[in-house]
């Protein structure tokens, strides 16, 4: 597989091209993604200020109410936030911003009321979760292909929570859960290579659960078990250098680091013979590194980003 392009050198292939002009590729470079005032982070703030304040209530009012009573007024309120989220005038990215917290809210609630009217039901925990996080994923899906951020969350919350409980409903056993994290992570981290709003959250919440089951496995299944971390941490490393995605580069690269500790204090000897097979891994990773960065040059090169025609400027 070839290494994906980065911004630059995108950007020189269009000017080379004549695509774009030399100043409108600079402003592109530079321009960030989005931006956030300190007005919009204060807009931020008391929306969740707002909903503990909602909660607060709820449970200061229904102290001595029933669970039903208290189930009711979580749904009702979390339809009335999900209506104001939806009513919300948006005609600048602070307010679809802010709507998208209040929405976010909203779904906690609803998921909370949820929750205890199936409790009262006297359905198993697990299930509850199950049902809980099925609708979460499946709105968490189609928000995420139109929304900022709020659906990259929501299937980050809701794809472990469907793993977790189904693997818990059938065992307890720690090889399960371990086995039920990299699942979840490898559909997180495979759901993250959309291009939909905020994807680096789905990406480094799938590597945060590739990494979880990865180390409960080496540790639990031990022997040939310890390579489990050193396997992932390398697949996380190559497809993060081919995609150029950073929280993959990281989460291999600590994954090779802690698999090699796990495996060399088993498998070897003595502190030499770990210290020198640590080193070779490490020097392997960086010739591979290096490969890649030349084909990354050799690839820049082919696509004319190390020249570039003069630009005409007028008057």
């Amino acid at each position: 597989m070839e290494q994906r392009e980065t911004q630059k050198q995108l950007l020189d292939r269009m000017v080379s091209a004549g695509q774009l002009t030399r100043e409108a590729a600079d402003d592109i470079r530079h321009a960030p993604e989005w931006s956030v005032t300190a007005r919009e982070l204060v807009s931020y703030l008391a929306g969740v200020i707002m909903l503990s304040g909602v909660i607060r209530v709820i449970a200061v009012a229904f102290r001595d109410a029933s669970q039903q009573s208290i189930g009711a007024a979580l749904l009702f309120a979390g339809v009335v936030l999900g209506a104001a989220a939806w009513k919300m005038p948006k005609r600048n990215d602070v307010l679809e911003r802010l709507a998208e917290v209040v929405e976010g809210g909203a779904m906690v609630l609803l998921g909370a009321g949820s929750g205890m009217f199936l409790d009262l039901a006297d359905v198993k925990p697990e299930v509850i979760v199950m049902i809980i996080a099925t609708p979460v994923i499946a709105w968490g899906y189609w928000r995420s292909t139109i929304s900022v951020f709020v659906g990259s969350i929501a299937l980050s919350v809701g794809v472990p929570m469907l793993a977790f409980s189904t693997g818990a409903l059938l065992t307890d056993s720690t090889r399960m859960m371990g086995s039920v994290a990299l699942a979840s992570g490898a559909a997180l981290w495979m759901l993250g290579q959309r291009r939909v709003g905020t994807a680096f959250i789905q990406r480094a919440a799938g590597c945060y659960f590739l990494l979880m089951g990865a180390f409960v496995l080496g540790a639990e299944l031990g022997g040939p078990g310890k390579v489990i971390p050193l396997i992932v941490g390398a697949g996380l490393f190559g497809l993060g250098s081919m995609n150029l995605q950073l929280e993959a580069l990281g989460a291999g690269a600590l994954a090779v680091t802690i698999g090699v500790a796990m495996a060399t204090s088993d498998w070897l000897p003595s502190e030499f013979t770990r210290g020198i097979t640590t080193i070779v891994v490490g020097a392997a990773m960086f010739l591979a590194v290096g490969a890649q960065l030349r084909r990354a040059k050799q690839n820049g090169s082919s696509h004319g980003g190390a020249h570039h025609p003069p630009q005409s400027t007028s008057a």
